[in-house]
């Protein structure tokens, strides 16, 4: 149900950059890069202001939180944030990282996404970011976060895009990222979530996490401004997804 906790206690002590088939901590999971970047700050927040309708939400879940990479950003926009990954060492990066930071207002814990320790309605917003294609069921993670939200309670998902041509490539060749072929069609994911929400918000999103620089940097910002200018948005490489608790 979990995703396996070797491969990403390797992940958070092999501090190196991307590879083509191995996400690297250094520009993908380090908190500290990630959120002293403009352009990763402004993604998020351009997503957490989706779940915002208006006020922050008094009281937040976070499935998935790993390291910790977004949660500077996302404490400005909710009251409280409970932060849970199926990985303890990533937990452990995140707590270390609040500490350092002074989020007061964040608890990180480690559990399952699909038996989650909190009681019925217990939050008024849940973020699941590039969380469903790494669980064996992702319908039961939508079904725990309909169950700990309150009635009318939002859920934000942020996954890959896989009708996109980078994205596909890039999440064939690991095995750990394979789910996402089968799941992270805009279709077949609008089709997953909207059993237990009713969709309020999709997009697509010419962006991606990440701190690259030099060649590398130029090379991905020339892929993304070609298709945000030139491909349908089913084709963006990242999607958005935005729903209301139904019942």
């Amino acid at each position: 149900m979990t995703p396996d906790p070797d491969h990403y206690r390797g992940v958070v002590r092999d501090p190196r950059r991307t590879r083509l088939a191995r996400c690297g901590y250094l520009d993908r999971f380090d908190p500290v890069r990630l959120n002293a970047s403009p352009r990763v700050r402004a993604l998020y927040d351009g997503l957490f202001r989706l779940i915002s309708d208006g006020g922050a939400p008094p009281r937040l879940l976070d499935i998935g939180a790993g390291t910790g990479v977004y949660l500077d950003t996302l404490a400005r926009h909710a009251g409280s944030v409970a932060a849970v990954d199926a990985s303890a060492d990533m937990i452990r990066v995140a707590r270390d990282y609040c500490a350092g930071r002074g989020l007061a207002g964040i608890a990180c814990a480690v559990a399952d996404a699909a038996a989650l320790p909190f009681p019925d309605g217990a939050f008024d917003a849940v973020v699941a970011l590039d969380v469903l294609h790494h669980v064996d069921r992702p319908a039961a993670v939508l079904a725990e976060a309909h169950r700990v939200l309150r009635p009318g309670g939002r859920l934000l998902v942020f996954e890959p895009n896989v009708l996109n041509p980078a994205m596909l490539l890039v999440h064939a060749l690991p095995r750990e990222e394979r789910r996402a072929l089968g799941l992270c069609r805009p279709r077949r994911l609008r089709t997953l979530a909207e059993a237990r929400f009713d969709t309020r918000h999709w997009s697509g999103v010419c962006q991606l996490v990440t701190d690259a620089s030099g060649l590398r940097r130029r090379l991905l910002d020339a892929y993304l401004r070609a298709f945000g200018l030139l491909a349908p948005e089913w084709l963006h490489p990242r999607q958005v997804w935005v729903g209301v608790k139904k019942g």
